[in-house]
């Protein structure tokens, strides 16, 4: 967000939390849509999808910028790393 730009108040009391450990991205020329999914520990190829966000493109560029330089900031800080899982 730019200095310039008035801060938005956010208001979140009634917020849903949701949890996921499974993400899909369906993607088209005019939008892409993102799965929030929970895996069956046991049935691991098997996952119930309890969520989509469906984002314009330009939207979904704004959010995975913002994705990405809050990755910067925890590698920054030390809590994760940019290596692979071994």
């Amino acid at each position: 967000m730019n200095e310039n730009e008035d801060k938005i108040d956010m208001y979140d009391e009634e917020a849903v939390h949701l949890f996921s450990n499974l993400v899909s991205f369906n993607l088209n020329p005019e939008e892409i849509c993102i799965g929030l999914a929970i895996r069956d520990v046991k049935e691991p190829m098997r996952a119930m999808v309890h969520t989509y966000i469906h984002f314009t493109i330009p939207h979904f560029i704004r959010f995975a910028d913002l994705v990405n330089k809050q990755v910067g900031l925890l590698i920054e800080k030390g809590v994760i790393s940019r290596e692979p899982e071994q």
